[in-house]
């Protein structure tokens, strides 16, 4: 889930990342769960996949395990529900120059895939007008007003709600939607300043597929072996190796690696014996899971103001609120007539919590303050996403909570040797597929050394 265009510069989600061997595997060995390998991979998302297919190009006997019924993890595609691609988690591809998908797409040179660059296009609405610059001056004001905020304390382990000197904007509440749930998937109150500064990097513009990201992925790992529907129970270290209860049955290997949610390893879904170090159970509870939920419309036509992929922000009524009561949307994503207005923070959990029909309604009542009650009439479909409460993920994608960022250090810390953790949230570029991809590769490298 990656955005912005604009202000490229201050994304936090699009970050430099570096790219894997494109050439495909044809013949990658598939092992039983009655095996015992070298290394055992739980998870079949970006993360657990690129581990998977370095450990075996290097000869070693893996076993990956996935709880779901397919690959891909939060970057995945439907085609069933509105008849078009629709990225159901990610959606937009970082950094186009070092992006490893984007370099597989033009180094493979594979058919029925297109591939290309955001336009930045944006418009902004005050109620029914549509403001032209300089009349949108004041939001863009406000908004760089708090991004210097949260640099001046860039090494303050605080929340940005601590140090942002003006809030006296009518425009504060959709600078808050944009800086904090539209980005970050959380409030001012739930991430640390100095963990948004340090994501910092030169950027490039972020990418789309028109078949859609999760399908992209999918075709780049289709040929790694992954035994589905397998969910890690228990985690035993105590002795030599590790040994993994299942559903399925038990496991046993040198190593594994472990990649999924913070969201699901601070549930206690998975347990360890012995336990783990106390610091590395606070690392799942510090850097926790933001929730960012996809609001997605399908129209008849195409009534917004760029003819695809045009962003949408909007004053909101809500005014100095700890959690911006609002959406920003990506319009007529790829052509498609399809539309993702996305709600982020504590916000879109209770959106969430009140259900999908609750969601649709609240999307349907902004956009009808903006367009009329045209939206009703051209209106075919409408799906809302619940990252929150998705049992594989429980979030969206991680970021430190104020207080936690040298607990990034410590959740990627391998344990004994045995247990090595990888997934986006132990990225330097977190919160992105590209982050969670070189995450996978480093684990599998520190596990090479070990076996």
């Amino acid at each position: 889930m990656d955005k912005h265009k604009k202000f490229n510069f201050f994304n936090r989600r699009q970050f430099i990342s570096s790219i894997l061997s494109v050439s495909a595997l044809i013949n990658l060995p598939k092992i039983s769960l009655a095996s015992d390998p070298d290394v055992i991979v739980i998870g079949a998302g970006a993360s657990g996949l690129a581990a998977t297919e370095y450990l075996l190009k290097k000869g070693k006997s893996v076993i990956c395990i996935e709880a779901n019924n397919r690959i891909g993890g939060r970057c995945y595609t439907d085609n069933a529900f509105f008849g078009v691609p629709y990225d159901m988690g990610a959606h937009w591809i970082t950094n186009n120059k070092t992006n490893p998908y984007v370099s597989y797409w033009k180094e493979s040179n594979i058919k029925g895939f297109n591939l290309y660059e955001e336009k930045e296009q944006e418009t902004v609405y005050d109620g029914k007008k549509k403001i032209i610059s300089p009349e949108d001056k004041p939001l863009w004001d406000q908004y760089y007003s708090i991004l210097e905020d949260i640099g001046h304390s860039s090494n303050k382990d605080i929340a940005p709600s601590e140090v942002i000197s003006n809030k006296s904007s009518e425009w504060y509440d959709t600078a808050h939607l944009i800086i904090g749930p539209y980005d970050m998937a959380k409030d001012f109150d739930h991430f640390s300043c100095m963990d948004w500064w340090n994501y910092l990097e030169p950027e490039t513009n972020s990418w789309f597929c028109s078949e859609g990201y999760g399908a992209l992925v999918k075709h780049r790992w289709r040929n790694v072996p992954v035994q589905f529907n397998t969910k890690a129970q228990t985690i035993k270290w105590g002795g030599q190796g590790v040994k993994i209860e299942t559903n399925k049955g038990t496991i046993s290997s040198q190593a594994c690696i472990l990649t999924v949610s913070t969201g699901v390893l601070a549930s206690g879904k998975i347990k360890f014996i012995p336990m783990l170090p106390i610091e590395k159970y606070d690392s799942f509870v510090g850097i926790s899971m933001g929730i960012y939920n996809h609001i997605a419309l399908q129209f008849k036509k195409n009534f917004f103001p760029y003819n695809k992929d045009g962003y949408i922000y909007y004053k909101l009524n809500s005014q100095n609120t700890s959690s911006p009561r609002g959406v920003a949307g990506l319009t007529n994503s790829s052509g498609s007539n399809l539309s993702y207005f996305d709600a982020g923070g504590e916000f879109a959990r209770e959106l969430e919590n009140a259900g999908e029909e609750a969601s649709i309604d609240f999307v349907l009542g902004e956009l009808k303050s903006i367009f009329g009650s045209k939206i009703d009439k051209y209106l075919i479909k409408a799906h809302a996403t619940s990252w929150a409460s998705n049992p594989f993920t429980l979030g969206s994608y991680a970021s430190a909570e104020p207080g936690s960022f040298h607990l990034r250090k410590v959740l990627k810390q391998s344990v004994g040797d045995r247990i090595f953790t990888a997934g986006e949230a132990t990225a330097v570029e977190w919160a992105t597929v590209a982050g969670a991809n070189r995450s996978g590769l480093r684990a599998a490298k520190e596990v090479i050394k070990i076996l």
